[in-house]
């Protein structure tokens, strides 16, 4: 299920273990794209969305037509209780998004294959040599990135009340920077991780805020991407 907590809520539970959120695991080896820890963006790391939750309570997984790796987990009779849980979890979102999408998009073209690039991806990643427990479902695009640009909006206009010694100017520069993460995210997204059916990083507009202005910790942030191919989201600008 996607998580009922706001996205720094989500973002806040993880600040104090990298590797639950740094894209720097996501590396080539041989001619693949593969992630060796799970630091990618998850369903059940994703707040919920209010125009899918009638979809969560009316869809039927019973449906749902498992992709080939998936349909073979089901019917091993070696699978780990891990895998049973990602098959059930894989159900249980499909259903819903595959609902949502009949009850309130049926024509969006963008939107199915969006849907097709998520199962697809979802299903690859049990391929992966590294997928063990603590492993979930890959995040969902659409809604994941509607739920971060969301985020940025909500905490940008109630974290001055917090926070009156910071000038309009400050707040002004955080969201600029902000946006620059998203933009780079989502073009990380439509020209990485889409084709490829890789589960997509975390956008990291939230931890960069808190590890430079909260914790006063710019070295560490820039340090966790050193000699990696996303050194840019380790600046401080």
């Amino acid at each position: 299920m996607a998580s009922p907590h706001s996205f720094t809520t989500i973002a806040e539970r993880e600040l104090n273990d990298p590797d639950a959120f740094l894209p720097t695991s996501m590396r080539y080896e041989g001619q693949d794209i593969i992630w060796t820890k799970p630091g990618y963006a998850t369903y059940r790391g994703t707040p919920s969305n209010h125009e899918m939750a009638d979809s969560t309570i009316l869809c039927n997984p019973d449906r749902v037509i498992l992709p080939p790796n998936l349909d073979r987990i089901s019917k091993s009779k070696n699978a780990t209780e891990h895998q049973k849980r990602y098959v059930h979890d894989f159900k249980f979102a499909a259903a819903s998004i595959d609902h949502w999408k009949e009850s309130k998009h049926p024509n969006e073209v963008i939107l199915a294959d969006a849907i097709s690039i998520w199962k697809t991806t979802c299903d690859k990643l049990t391929t992966n040599p590294y997928f063990t427990e603590g492993w979930y479902l890959p995040a969902f695009y659409p809604i994941y990135s509607y739920q971060c640009a969301a985020g940025i909006q909500i905490f940008f206009e109630t974290a001055p009340v917090f926070h009156p010694d910071k000038k309009p100017t400050f707040w002004k520069k955080q969201i600029e920077q902000s946006e620059e993460m998203f933009n780079s995210w989502e073009a990380l997204y439509y020209h990485v991780t889409s084709g490829e059916c890789i589960p997509f990083p975390k956008c990291l507009w939230y931890h960069k805020y808190h590890y430079i202005h909260q914790r006063k910790q710019a070295d560490t942030w820039k340090r966790f991407f050193n000699n990696s191919s996303f050194k840019e989201w380790g600046t401080r600008n």
